[in-house]
């Protein structure tokens, strides 16, 4: 019963995370950088730029998400006042750093959501595609709504408005059925300009690649939470059973 309890409460907290934040570092030649939540406990590990951390969760929906560099808070605290799932940009503008909340989306079952957000703050406006497609025309800090498309594998690509030859453009990206994605376009200062695809949620439990530019950060809450809440339930319940069985 003890061992129940323990694994129980252990895997009820993580599960019923009501808010996940995750750190995309598009500072270029910035130092690693971690992400800290408050009620999540330690913070995430460190990453360079063009690499995205894992989600971490708080216990509830309020929470307050900072970016810590060799252990100084960078820029100022970010206050978040609903559950879901969330991505923090860090990047640079001049001589200060930005920090950027996104909100992430929710997946379609067999279908791809797909969006794209402007990190790069040496290209002013910004013409995204999606292989032929325009998905939108945006300016720094700003997102695409998400698209729902086939999945297959595509090109992306970004050119300035009124131009039709690419400034950034990376083929054979997978856009994976069931799955919520973004290509952040990250870069400049010093850093080569280039797409960041990051996985946001996802339908069925996906294998976790690297980090990185063109990398899909595995998404979704652990799929053992459910086998493990069911194991300790019937340990607890046979526990149970035995001892009325022996008073007798």
């Amino acid at each position: 019963m003890v061992l129940a309890s323990i694994l129980l409460s252990g895997a009820a907290a993580e599960a019923m995370a009501a808010t996940e934040v995750r750190l995309l570092h598009a500072i270029p030649g910035g130092p690693d950088a971690q992400l800290q939540l408050s009620g999540a406990g330690q913070p995430s590990d460190p990453v360079g730029f063009g690499q995205a951390t894992d989600y971490i969760g708080a216990s509830s929906a309020r929470a307050t998400a900072t970016v810590v560099v060799d252990g100084e808070q960078l820029g100022g605290a970010t206050e978040i006042e609903a559950d879901g799932r969330y991505t923090l940009v860090a990047r640079k503008n001049g001589d200060t750093q930005v920090i950027t909340l996104i909100r992430d989306g929710e997946p379609t079952p067999g279908k791809t959501r797909w969006r794209m957000v402007h990190a790069a703050p040496e290209i002013d406006e910004a013409e995204l595609l999606l292989g032929e497609e325009v998905i939108g025309r945006l300016a720094l800090d700003e997102s695409s709504e998400y698209g729902t498309e086939e999945p297959r594998a595509a090109s992306i690509s970004v050119r300035r408005p009124g131009e039709d030859e690419p400034l950034v453009e990376e083929g054979d990206v997978q856009l994976v059925a069931g799955t919520a994605q973004t290509a952040y376009l990250v870069g400049s200062g010093g850093e080569p300009t280039g797409f960041v695809v990051l996985q946001d949620s996802a339908s069925a439990p996906q294998e976790a690649p690297d980090t990185g530019k063109g990398g899909l950060v595995e998404a979704g809450r652990p799929a053992w939470l459910a086998a493990l809440l069911a194991a300790a339930l019937a340990a607890g319940t046979g526990g149970v059973l035995y001892s009325r069985r022996t008073r007798r």
